[in-house]
């Protein structure tokens, strides 16, 4: 009997394994201080202050006026974190394409966020100090002469170690971005040290509508066209959604800009992956990726917060 059209069944399986839509990779890690601490459970960073003006000498042969030098310590505790996966040998022969590379990857871009999320945590909770990390300053706030901008019309200067109020806020103006500048030349941060702000996606669109942004007279047209906003104010703004809201109301996202040095980023071991053969699960294809590390604040001068609206 002959076969007609309806009764053909034809299936056809992509060769292809599309990769939702997700962040790939750390937008923060190559943005911080990174240093190794391989072989080490702890690490511990250590700071000098500013020294005091020097006095005029009267004497010829006076005694050396001397001064001593203020030291600080911050201590990183770097932790463990992990991933895995099977590979079932019965469903790879089902599909077309070998997921392999595209789990690698994945899991790459997961640890990538997760780094994201350390350094943040860091940024705005406690670090500990002293000669052996036993004390802790609280959190961002409570560092010595700490100012943040709140999220009102044109940004106020908080009173100092106060978190920044977020009643009846607005996007990132103008006026915040220059006020922002302002705390950091107040606090005498070096200009030449590289800062970044991160932001969210609502605020770049805010921003590009910014005349003084958004012109071509004011910014390069090809940052422009792209969409993009990458340098203002003395700023490198890069947006992520990754930040965490206010605990008050939750109305507002908690951006925050830093110059390099403010955090560190310290590795045991940096992410790595292995791939084999598990003879206890049936010889099965075995994904297991880690890494070891810590991110701690290193100076509350050098980080400040700034509060925008949640759209």
């Amino acid at each position: 009997m002959a076969v007609t059209i309806d009764q053909v069944t034809a299936q056809k399986f992509s060769t292809v394994l599309y990769t939702l839509a997700q962040q790939k990779g750390s937008k923060f890690a190559g943005k911080v201080r990174v240093e190794t601490c391989s072989g080490y459970e702890l690490a511990y960073f250590d700071t000098i202050a500013a020294f005091d003006l020097p006095s005029a000498a009267t004497t010829r042969h006076g005694d050396t006026p001397l001064v001593e030098p203020e030291f600080s310590r911050r201590k990183v505790t770097p932790s463990k974190w992990d991933m895995g996966t099977m590979l079932d040998s019965y469903d790879l022969q089902r599909m077309q394409t070998d997921p392999q590379g595209s789990v690698v990857e994945g899991f790459a871009n997961s640890f990538g966020r997760k780094k994201d999320d350390l350094i943040i945590a860091a940024a705005f909770g406690a670090a500990s100090i002293g000669k052996t990390g036993s004390s802790s300053v609280a959190s961002l706030q409570a560092e010595t002469g700490q100012y943040s901008i709140d999220g009102t019309t044109g940004g106020v200067k908080t009173a100092v170690n106060t978190l920044p109020a977020a009643s009846t806020p607005v996007g990132l103006e103008l006026a915040k971005m220059l006020l922002m500048m302002s705390l950091f030349n107040e606090k005498d941060v070096d200009p030449d040290l590289e800062k970044f702000w991160a932001v969210t996606p609502t605020d770049i669109q805010y921003m590009l509508a910014l005349t003084q942004v958004g012109s071509a007279d004011y910014n390069t047209v090809k940052a422009l066209a792209q969409g993009k906003m990458e340098s203002f104010a003395g700023f490198n703004f890069f947006w992520t959604n990754r930040l965490t809201k206010d605990a008050a109301s939750s109305t507002c996202w908690r951006t925050f800009a830093w110059a390099r040095p403010a955090l560190i980023l310290a590795y045991i071991g940096d992410l790595t992956t292995e791939i084999d053969k598990r003879p206890d699960k049936k010889n099965e294809k075995q994904i297991y990726s880690k890494m070891d590390l810590g991110a701690v604040r290193m100076e509350g001068a050098m980080i400040h917060e700034c509060l925008t609206v949640v759209v």
